[in-house]
């Protein structure tokens, strides 16, 4: 049995591991522009992107309407996100993720480590007038690394 271990760096040092950069994805412009940010940020620092997505089962009181299958659409969602964005960021690797649960929590643990956690300033559940949504303070209030909020879009920065 062989393994495979990874070239020590000229001074003999272990290699680094690339920084991890995650981002909230929940189909809204503000996650479009968090997750623009994030692949920009990632393409200048050498970082792989973490694009996460969540889902939660509804409550016991509410119904799913027949043919929705919240997983599924929850990675379609991503999915396209990514294929649209990211077409302007080939070189940036990125990876996807579906987590079942509320998704402040979900992005907190995807970011246990993470250089950087990339969130929309509000996201589909936003109301008009919201400053910031919910999960965006969540992970304000509670993430594991630096959290960036990202308002507007690209091209005003």
């Amino acid at each position: 049995m062989s393994t495979e271990r990874p070239e020590a760096e000229p001074s003999g040092a272990p290699p680094a591991r690339q920084p991890i950069i995650v981002v909230g994805v929940d189909g809204s412009e503000s996650s479009r522009n968090a997750v623009r940010w994030a692949a920009q940020q990632a393409r200048s620092t050498g970082a792989v992107l973490r694009a996460v997505s969540s889902w939660r089962w509804p409550n016991y009181l509410t119904r799913i309407p027949p043919g929705v299958d919240l997983p599924s659409d929850t990675a379609r969602t991503l999915r396209e996100v990514l294929d649209d964005v990211m077409a302007d960021y080939p070189d940036v690797p990125v990876t996807q993720h579906v987590i079942d649960g509320p998704a402040g929590p979900a992005l907190l643990t995807q970011a246990n480590n993470a250089a950087l956690l990339v969130v929309g300033a509000r996201g589909r559940a936003a109301f008009p007038g919201m400053l910031i949504g919910s999960v965006a303070e969540y992970c304000v209030r509670n993430g594991p690394c630096p959290v960036v909020v990202v308002r507007g879009h690209s091209d005003s920065w």
